[in-house]
């Protein structure tokens, strides 16, 4: 709690320099990102009693702060007025919803790794502290249940935004972002009528989890190193736009 407290100050205090919502680069939204990840953590255990999840969501959210700060300071920043409706509303339910999916990958190591314990019989401290293999499974049910209607909600405020502001040009959905961001919509779509459906449960919705949390990653920050823009543009970029202007 207290980290998290701290974590709320700084966010403020970025939101007080950039005058606005903290997002206006991508260091920024990988902090955001982190604050919404600890953000419904804490509901969620303060809900049910989540024993020893924290060992497993810890080291992600560690590795994902180290990550973020090779960005601080970065000269990826975007381009767009962030008190548009459209792109606040487009933004906030996706980072909510991928901050649940942080959860229930958290969630899915956490089954493997009771399984494991069960199957080789180490039955250590660790062991004694998880939930049940069904109480885990209900688990990454539930938050990846509460996290797809807001990716789904964020991606359909994301489509209104780039139509109506011209944000990536006629061809918008070919920005690799936009592909990607369907392709987790879709896995995540296919848990669901896994679980719903075909009522499948345990070590293979556990394993494709860990796969769509592997592309929600790459596609919060791996589609940048591919060349899409959205939205952003490299400050260099922007200095040199901003001298053929007035030349």
């Amino acid at each position: 709690m207290m980290g998290f407290f701290i974590h709320s100050g700084f966010l403020v205090f970025l939101g007080f320099e950039s005058s606005n919502i903290p997002i206006t680069n991508v260091y920024e939204s990988f902090i955001s990102l982190l604050w919404c990840i600890l953000f419904v953590y804490i509901n969620l255990d303060y809900l049910y009693k989540l024993p020893s999840l924290d060992t497993f969501l810890m080291p992600v959210v560690t590795a994902l702060s180290l990550w973020a700060l090779t960005f601080d300071g970065g000269n990826l920043l975007i381009t767009v007025h962030l008190q548009n409706f459209w792109l606040i509303a487009h933004i906030i339910p996706i980072f909510v919803g991928y901050a649940a999916f942080t959860i229930s990958f958290s969630l899915s190591i956490m089954y493997l790794t009771q399984q494991r314990q069960l199957k080789h019989k180490l039955f250590g401290p660790l062991f004694n502290r998880l939930p049940s293999l069904e109480g885990i499974d209900k688990l990454m049910w539930k938050t990846i249940s509460f996290g797809f209607p807001l990716l789904t909600l964020g991606l359909v405020f994301g489509t209104f935004w780039v139509k109506t502001q011209n944000i990536l040009g006629e061809m918008w959905y070919l920005d690799y972002k936009v592909i990607l961001g369907l392709a987790t919509w879709l896995i995540y779509a296919a848990l669901l009528h896994m679980r719903l459906v075909a009522s499948f449960h345990g070590t293979k919705i556990a394993c494709l989890t860990i796969a769509g949390f592997c592309l929600v990653l790459f596609t919060f920050i791996g589609t940048f190193f591919m060349g899409s823009k959205h939205a952003f543009q490299n400050v260099n970029e922007q200095s040199h736009t901003k001298i053929l202007h007035i030349q």
